[in-house]
């Protein structure tokens, strides 16, 4: 057993942004068979204890790589890029004005309880975060690496993540 920090070796896969899920979910299924702490019931407790541990670093690798935010934040990390959760701004003042913006819409979408804008709202978020994921791609795979503008991708798609997330709650209420 081994804790492999980077999580794409772990999972077997290319450390790109671009993930193949099913392939993802194989290996890690395939994993989770091998290594499974009951599978350790009759070893000694440091082979349990490390059976459990690699477990449970298998869930987060697995979760990790399944998720485009954390993914994106997983691979600034193996790109020794830090960022400061605390403090960090997104330095584009265009997206700052268009936040407030959309913040405005579904404040009066919600208000109305109009299902027809919540949900044309819903797509559009849908559609500006996968542009955000695949402007992320781009980048991280450019050969010089702007790590402000990386961590502002990551930041934009941490927004639209939580922002459809809240959309998909309202929405489902309303139904």
């Amino acid at each position: 057993m081994n804790l492999e920090q980077n999580y794409f070796t772990l999972l077997g896969q290319p450390q790109q942004f671009s993930v193949d899920i099913s392939a993802l979910k194989k290996r890690f299924r395939a994993l989770q068979r091998q290594y499974h702490p009951d599978r350790y019931v009759g070893k000694t407790p440091q082979e349990q204890r490390l059976a459990v541990q690699f477990s449970a670093h298998l869930n987060t690798a697995f979760t990790a790589l399944g998720n485009p935010v954390q993914r994106a934040l997983h691979m600034l990390e193996l790109a020794g890029i830090t960022v400061d959760h605390q403090n960090s701004t997104i330095r584009d003042s265009g997206f700052l004005m268009e936040q407030m913006e959309i913040r405005e819409a579904l404040d009066d979408a919600r208000a109305e309880a109009n299902l027809t804008a919540l949900q044309a709202l819903a797509s559009d978020i849908e559609t500006r975060y996968l542009q955000c994921q695949q402007r992320f791609a781009d980048d991280i795979e450019a050969a010089s690496l702007d790590n402000n503008a990386l961590r502002d991708s990551v930041g934009k798609m941490q927004f639209f993540q939580k922002l459809a997330d809240e959309l998909a709650g309202i929405i489902s209420h309303l139904n």
